[in-house]
């Protein structure tokens, strides 16, 4: 990748690293560097079954709670109390984090606001998406949300049930 995976900017020739300050510095002022994943694409997807039932993330898709440790330059996995989710490379479909930090900036070039998130790479040199929580602004604080299987008053067995159209007419 010939691009910051957090700002999109161009790497200029000779560039050492990953990332441009411009893109470490979206996600901390201080931050100076951003560290690899500890895991393979093969050990997220593990870690984030074991975790699964202490997170509150919802959905079908594997993923991890995430603080980011500024002075260590790194995310770190937390059962608790995490500032990220970390989406981990899916087996079934190709490039899933790439699609969806590259749908997450669409949505930015038609003007809807999206929380910071880009891609870092495991030590498998796979990509993971990351981005920020939304819905806890500061520490220890929770906004509460609504999704659609709650607007349509599903629950968490029967939120999968439904289709477009049914949300569509939420």
């Amino acid at each position: 990748m010939n691009r910051c995976p957090i700002s999109y900017r161009p790497l200029p020739p000779g560039h050492n690293g990953r990332y441009l300050k411009e893109g470490l510095r979206l996600l901390s002022p201080s931050l100076n560097n951003l560290a690899d994943l500890p895991f393979d694409a093969a050990e997220q997807r593990q870690e984030a079954a074991a975790r699964a039932t202490k997170m509150s993330i919802q959905g079908v898709q594997p993923k991890l709670s995430a603080r980011l440790d500024v002075r260590g330059g790194r995310f770190e996995v937390v059962d608790q109390g995490g500032q990220f989710i970390l989406k981990p490379p899916s087996p079934s479909y190709a490039h899933l984090p790439e699609n969806e930090d590259l749908t997450m900036r669409l949505a930015t070039s038609v003007g809807i606001e999206v929380p910071i998130h880009g891609l870092v790479q495991g030590r498998d040199g796979s990509w993971t998406y990351f981005i920020r929580r939304f819905d806890r602004p500061k520490r220890k604080t929770k906004l509460a949300v609504e999704d659609f299987a709650q607007l349509s008053q599903r629950n968490r067995t029967t939120k999968y049930e439904s289709s477009m159209e049914q949300v569509a007419a939420v």
